[in-house]
């Protein structure tokens, strides 16, 4: 369906395009066309140009109509150049039709139009404003042995981002920017996660329209118990919301990684030799990932589980956590950027890039709180 809307698009603006072709060969001159006669002036007679002067015009009208089918040429075959083009092209296109009002009036309403929903592409183009750092806390000191019978790739990753003494970390406040998905349209965004490591967490996410607030997300994990203030709704008290909470929990866990091998309610059981699946602890049973290892570099790819979406929903759904680059902070590699997709949508819901993590920091109070 995307698709198609993006080619009618593109389609239209292209045969905006062509349609300007008529007023660079109405004003050369090199056809007469009666709905737009040759003169050699603007503005109803108003401001004299002259013949070389309606040939500049005319040129004008021969360079958007290049502009505009380039672009929608670009819109079609996914370009990332095709919005400043367009953008370029329309506003020029309101403005030679505006000039030539009495004859043009209908392509300057339809290039008033066509600028609403790119001026709309642009505003969900802008990417906030990062959150203000987050005070540094503590170095990384208190180290315990790395076990000596973890499964292979496990003990191939953690010997990889930090060798063989595994830090123990406490707390960490994770701030980024990226993408959320929500009621289908995708907004920039900025996110700053709170984790009291294994215990709790506190999610706050700005979804923004040029850089601005435009919906806000509080969510908390405390206690074993969800509460997720979301725009226009509250939702607590659910258990296969708590479910899905104490996946994120763990899930997320993969920016303060040695949690894993630090907590003893957490074990790791072989798979194969790219995987491994880790257990983590929810009520008074468990809950499981599947994590894939790249061959190569040992990194985790992929995090899988069965995870319920809704507090309604009658089964659980395949939640993917995709790392998709790494990078160090604070002495440890992490994922960088990564990608959280629900299985049954096939595209992510949400793209984040890490800008700020802080280990060890007292978010006793913090991961409490409201806003940023």
């Amino acid at each position: 369906m995307e698709r198609i809307i993006v080619y009618t698009a593109a389609g239209l603006i292209a045969l905006h395009g062509v349609i300007h072709l008529l007023g660079f060969a109405a004003y050369w001159p090199l056809a007469e066309i009666a709905e737009l006669p040759y003169k050699t002036s603007l503005f109803n007679g108003r401001w004299e140009l002259g013949e070389s002067g309606m040939r500049s015009f005319s040129t004008l009208w021969l360079i958007v109509a290049a502009g505009l089918v380039g672009s929608a040429a670009g819109l079609a075959l996914k370009q990332a150049w095709w919005l400043p083009l367009m953008s370029a092209a329309v506003l020029l296109s309101l403005i030679i039709c505006v000039l030539d009002w009495q004859n043009a009036w209908r392509g300057a309403i339809i290039s008033l139009v066509a600028l609403i929903p790119l001026l709309l592409v642009w505003g969900l183009r802008v990417q906030p404003q990062p959150f203000a750092a987050y005070p540094e806390a503590a170095k990384l000191q208190t180290t315990v042995p790395l076990p000596a019978d973890l499964p292979d790739p496990v003990a191939r990753y953690y010997q990889t981002i930090i060798g063989d003494e595994i830090p123990v970390v406490d707390s960490a406040v994770i701030s980024a920017r990226g993408t959320t998905r929500f009621a289908g349209v995708t907004l920039p965004a900025r996110l700053r996660f709170t984790h009291n490591a294994g215990q709790g967490y506190r999610h706050y996410i700005e979804s923004t329209f040029f850089g601005y607030p435009l919906l806000k997300v509080n969510e908390h994990f405390l206690e074993g118990q969800a509460r997720l203030q979301l725009p226009g709704n509250i939702v607590e008290n659910e258990p296969k919301v708590d479910q899905a909470a104490n996946l994120a929990l763990w899930g997320e866990s993969i920016w303060l990684p040695t949690i894993w091998i630090t907590d003893p309610r957490v074990r790791w059981e072989p798979i194969s030799e790219r995987s491994a699946r880790l257990i983590i602890p929810f009520d008074d049973s468990e809950d499981t990932f599947t994590v894939t290892f790249d061959p190569e570099t040992g990194l985790p790819t992929r995090l899988e589980a069965m995870r319920y979406r809704d507090a309604a929903d009658d089964s659980k759904i395949l939640w993917q956590l995709d790392i998709l680059a790494w990078d160090d902070y604070n002495g440890l590699r992490i994922p960088s950027r990564s990608s959280a997709t629900w299985a049954d949508e096939g595209t992510p819901w949400l793209m984040m890039e890490i800008e700020q993590v802080v280990y060890n920091a007292d978010v006793t109070e913090y991961v409490r709180d409201v806003g940023p």
